[in-house]
């Protein structure tokens, strides 16, 4: 679990996204609107931190809105 959550947070992009989603829940959008990417590149990560158990995704409507 240890090793898992570590290699998760030990790209600089999962590590940005976890400090954004650390301030309070944020949908996919936001994401990519406080980073400055496109969604692709805000996706892989994504998936990769809800994988690891470092983030969870609530389905709302049409967006997915990712917490701690």
């Amino acid at each position: 679990m240890i090793a898992t959550t570590f290699g998760a947070l030990g790209e600089p992009s999962r590590l940005q996204i976890v400090e954004l989603v650390r301030g309070g829940p944020r949908s996919v959008g936001e994401v990519v609107e406080a980073l400055g990417i496109r969604q692709p590149q805000v996706s892989k990560p994504l998936r990769v931190l809800s994988e690891s158990g470092i983030v969870v995704a609530e389905p709302m409507a049409r967006r997915r809105i990712y917490q701690l």
